[in-house]
């Protein structure tokens, strides 16, 4: 191969001055920085494998120019690499065939490649060597700065921490060498990140359950149900003395009724037709405030119509009876037996109980308004006929 000796270090000064005019400053990871730590590592790892200085001038040049592509966006961005390091190689003499070698060097870094040879899969370990290195931590911020920015989203750490778990999970060293050099330090970073992860999961769990803030969540759930306990009962109190009130007056206007109907005096006729107006619409209005007071007390066994997809979705609240009695009982054990392992799911079917109650007590009390208003106003109505009429005849 007809290589000039200073091949690599003119890719190191184009490389350079080529990513500081051209790339975008939300690239925070992969930079310039970032190629010179691959390099370094191409260069330990092509030592330790004992490569030839043909074999090792190809792993460092694609090692250089494999992120010069980000220049032009993230996607992509292998095949944009591939045309910066061909025209570079070409003004610097390279032949059609030694520039191929180095072009699939590069298109071997696109995710989900096939890594055929050790150059590929060195390279590949260089690429991932942070993920079992000490700067791991320090690393994965600059990353997730650069993926947010990208994005234009952010991360919740929950999110960024199973993100960060999942990539050491799913990502292993290649080579003899890079494992020797970096799974030892990897296990240790993986070990720390799951730890991360679950303080995270924890964190996110207490700020949405608000555990964060002690006991006072607790108390406004048990509060808020004993009001509604309370405020129920006492809504079926309203509704009974409705019914027993009017089932009185009722009771005693039917009595009335009768015995003025059946008087066949003639002076008594004029009273009838005095009294029996009010009397008609007092019986009718306590009739009417009987039925909504009864109405609002009847309780109510069925429960909103759902789909299992809907208990597997958590869209339902079984822990309201209504709800549940459509299950058998085994479905309903497991189904408290998953809402147990889930602290946020747990508030949330609380949430939707709350809900279910105050639905409950809008028709009880909507129900008592309607009853005590047509009580109040048969009242009302059955005392100015009184008079009227009164005056009338």
């Amino acid at each position: 191969m007809n290589t000039p000796e200073d091949i690599l270090p003119a890719a190191d000064a184009y490389v350079q001055a080529y990513l500081q005019e051209h790339l975008p400053s939300s690239f925070l990871f992969h930079n310039y920085e970032h190629a010179i730590e691959v390099v370094e590592v191409c260069k330990k790892l092509a030592k330790a494998a004992a490569l030839d200085k043909k074999k090792k001038d190809y792993l460092l040049l694609a090692a250089w120019f494999q992120d010069t592509g980000y220049t032009k966006g993230e996607e992509n961005h292998e095949a944009n690499s591939v045309n910066i390091a061909q025209a570079f190689l070409e003004k610097q003499g390279w032949t059609a065939e030694n520039i191929k070698v180095v072009e699939q060097l590069i298109m071997s870094t696109k995710k989900g490649a096939a890594l055929a040879t050790d150059l590929e899969k060195i390279l590949y370990d260089a690429n991932w060597s942070f993920l079992g290195r000490k700067r791991f931590f320090d690393r994965s911020k600059l990353l997730r700065l650069e993926i947010e920015q990208l994005q234009n989203s952010r991360f919740s750490a929950k999110g960024w921490n199973k993100f960060l778990l999942d990539l050491q999970l799913e990502t292993g060293y290649k080579t003899p060498w890079g494992q020797s050099f970096y799974l030892s330090r990897k296990r240790k970073n993986l070990s720390v990140q799951a730890e991360n992860h679950r303080k995270a999961k924890e964190k996110t769990v207490r700020n949405k359950t608000g555990k964060n803030f002690g006991r006072g969540i607790d108390t406004l759930y048990r509060i808020t149900l004993r009001n509604h306990l309370n405020l129920s009962s006492i809504a079926d109190g309203k509704a009974n003395m409705i019914i027993s009130i009017n089932t009185l007056v009722l009771s005693i206007l039917i009595t009335a009724g009768t015995a003025l109907f059946s008087m066949g005096d003639q002076g008594m006729i004029q009273w009838n037709i005095i009294i029996i107006a009010p009397i008609g619409i007092l019986m009718l209005s306590s009739l009417a405030a009987i039925v909504f007071a009864i109405l609002s007390a009847m309780p109510k066994v069925e429960g909103a119509r759902f789909t299992m997809e809907e208990v597997k979705n958590h869209k339902v609240s079984l822990l309201f009876f209504g709800n549940f009695l459509q299950l058998d009982r085994n479905a309903y054990v497991q189904f408290l037996r998953n809402l147990k392992k889930d602290q946020e799911l747990i508030y949330d079917d609380l949430s939707r109980d709350l809900y279910n109650l105050g639905q409950i007590l809008q028709k009880k009390y909507r129900l008592l308004t309607i009853a005590y208003r047509i009580f109040m106003a048969g009242l009302l109505l059955s005392v100015l006929v009184f008079v009227l009429f009164y005056f009338l005849f």
